[in-house]
């Protein structure tokens, strides 16, 4: 029995799918009253789908909820911790410091508790460090307090913190440090967003430059790193290097769009994150851009993966495989 939290996500999903393509048995933690149809649609897709979901057992819970988490972990032998907030909004700080911190100490505890074999613990390259000299991030890059970061970010590493607590209180854990995840989701969740926002168009692009990974190599990354024993190490998943440019080219293309022609000047982004402050302070909508988002998207990021790729015998999906595999699943029915 694998234990998955955050399994109607857009990784719990596919990590749920993976695991039962491997043929395990998965125990899918879902808040009560959570929407479970993204993730039972990926499973129901598969050729055989029906037998898939039959290996998916459900279970009402909240990462914040000590008692159904020790309930959830009764009888596994593995946990890939899934279950996070992302956001870039300054009005849900207190929400991502709850759920991805203390969250991430209870699932920790509880599979101590338990006698959980392996956890597998999803982060993100924003609890990564700053890499020095011009030379790409990596999972060795320190960490520097004092440095400027996102609520998200800190919150991310404060997370890992508590990852390696239970390390050295004998949990055998690993750490997948995705880049940015491309994949369908349901709407308003992670990376879906963005291609909500182009499915539109826009002529605007950002001037700097990221990596994305396809959310497909992230959960075969999980379940992969479930294999061998963790010790605490971090895999970086990078996946694709990109410029937003060209991101935005491949989801404009891939729903018929003109690929954004415009750059952004950087002042239009300073611009643009305080007027979106002061439309959601006014009117309580969801920002389009955030002061994190518009600077995160000035800056030209590196990152070297080769640490995971060494142990990956399967090639990585491209960013516009990534991309047509997500506008291809955004309009699927979800019974």
């Amino acid at each position: 029995m694998r234990l998955v939290t955050g399994a109607t996500g857009i990784v719990g999903g596919h990590v749920v799918l993976a695991l039962c393509r491997a043929g395990h048995t998965v125990r899918a933690l879902a808040r009560a009253g959570s929407d479970r149809r993204f993730t039972e649609m990926l499973l129901r897709r598969e050729n055989d789908g029906e037998a898939l979901l039959a290996r998916v057992a459900w279970c009402e819970g909240d990462v914040l909820d000590p008692v159904s988490l020790a309930e959830a972990m009764a009888g596994v032998r593995q946990v890939v911790h899934c279950a996070a907030t992302v956001s870039f909004d300054p009005r849900d700080e207190q929400d991502l410091l709850e759920v991805n911190i203390t969250g991430t100490a209870n699932v920790v505890n509880a599979a101590l508790e338990a006698g959980v074999e392996r956890l597998c613990h999803v982060s993100s390259i924003a609890a990564l460090g700053t890499a020095r000299n011009g030379e790409p991030v990596n999972e060795e890059s320190p960490w520097v307090e004092e440095e400027e970061r996102s609520a998200y970010a800190v919150s991310k590493h404060a997370a890992e913190l508590e990852v390696q607590r239970g390390v050295a209180e004998g949990l055998d854990a690993v750490i997948v440090n995705p880049a940015l995840i491309i994949g369908p989701g349901l709407p308003g969740r992670s990376s879906r967003t963005i291609a909500d926002r182009l499915r539109k168009g826009t002529r605007w692009y950002p001037p700097g430059s990221t990596s994305v990974v396809d959310v497909r190599d992230v959960a075969r990354a999980c379940v992969d790193l479930l294999k061998t024993p963790g010790n605490g190490e971090r895999y970086l998943a990078a996946g694709e290097a990109i410029s937003y440019q060209r991101l935005f080219a491949l989801f404009c293309t891939a729903f018929g769009r003109p690929a954004p022609s415009a750059r952004i000047r950087p002042w239009m982004l300073e611009l643009a994150w305080r007027a979106e402050r002061l439309r959601t302070l006014l009117f309580g909508a969801r920002p389009l851009v955030t002061r994190d988002t518009a600077r995160t998207a000035l800056r030209m990021r590196r990152f070297d993966d080769s640490k995971l790729r060494a142990r990956s015998e399967r090639p990585w999906r491209s960013a516009e495989e990534a991309v047509r595999y997500t506008v291809s699943l955004m309009d699927a029915k979800l019974h």
